[in-house]
Order: structure tokens, then sequence, then C-alpha cells
């Protein structure tokens, strides 16, 4: 009888065994899945700041190009003097385009500043949740190392065999539920 089931044992422990490893295999893959989400949302992220450097590059250029204008505005406006009816003209054209130019400058620079500050929004909410994810899988992992822990010991002294502890050691901290969790919400 005692012959018996020790070869039963052996096959429970091995069902177990086999069941982790299918279990580990699974978490991998989420967090292949995982891994690739982060890389794309960091990649997202960088272009949003490459598009928000761009657009301040944007408006220094073109605040620069105003400027400019400016400048040659006022050098029109000084050389159309010379005579006091073509002074008055000029003056009005010159306030007229000036008022213009302001009226433009003060529109580009909204618009500009309000995607500057949506891009900016968007890039600290997609941190925080950036931040919020690795927070969580960090404290999964956690608790998983701690929940196998206690499992791999008993296999050990049992005479379970060293393979499936060698195997769950070797996979690195990876959690199986919250892969199935994150296979599930896909």
């Amino acid at each position: 009888m005692p012959a018996k089931k020790k070869p039963a044992k052996r096959r429970k422990g091995a069902k177990p065994a086999l069941g982790q490893l299918a279990q580990l295999r699974k978490a991998v893959k989420g967090l292949q899945v995982q891994l690739a989400r982060e890389t794309r949302a960091r990649k997202i992220e960088a272009r949003f700041k490459s598009e928000a450097q761009k657009a301040r590059a944007q408006l220094a250029s073109q605040i620069a190009a105003l400027r400019d204008q400016g400048r040659k505005l006022a050098a029109e406006l000084k050389s159309a003097l010379g005579d006091a009816g073509k002074r008055d003209k000029a003056r009005q054209q010159a306030l007229g385009k000036i008022a213009e130019l302001k009226a433009e400058y003060a529109k580009k620079s909204v618009e500009l500043k309000s995607e500057l500050s949506r891009t900016t929004a968007e890039l600290a909410r997609k941190s925080e949740e950036l931040k919020k994810l690795a927070g969580e899988a960090a404290h999964r992992a956690v608790e998983i190392i701690r929940s196998e822990a206690p499992h791999a010991a008993p296999e050990a002294t049992a005479g379970g065999g060293s393979e499936p502890h060698a195997e769950s050691t070797t996979t690195g901290p990876g959690s199986s539920r919250y892969e199935k969790e994150s296979d599930e919400e896909q």
C-alpha cells in the first residue's frame, strides 16, 4: 500500500507544477503585452513632447517674424513722415497694420498656448497612468513572489523535485493573476 501512495503523491505534485508552469507562461505573455503597451504609451508621450517643442519653436519664429515686420513698419512710418499729408495717411495705415498684426499675434499665441496646455495636460495624465500601472505591477509582483515562496519551500522539503522550483525562479517575478486580469480586460 505505501508503494502505491508514493507514485500518487508524485502525480499530484506534478500536476500543480505543470499548472504553475502554465500560469507562469501566461503571466510572461501578459507581461510582454503590458510592456508593449507601455512602450507604445511612451512613444506617444515622446511624440507629444516633440510636438510641443515644435509648437514652441514655431511660436518663437512667428514672434520673431512679427517683430521684424513691426520694425519694418516703424522704418516705413519714419520715412513717410516727411510730408504732413502723407504723414497722416501713413500713420493711419501703419496703425491699422499694427492692430491687424497684434490681433493675428494674439490669436496665434492663444491657439498655440492652448494647444501646449492641452498637450502638457495629456502628458501629465499619461505619466500618472504609467506611474500607477508601474506601481500596481510592482505590488502584484511582490504579492505573487510572497505567495509563491511558501509553495516552493514545501515542494523542496517533500522531495517533489527541484525542477518545478527551478522553473518558477527562472521565469522571474511575474504575476500570473495580474496577467490573467490584463488578458481578460482585452
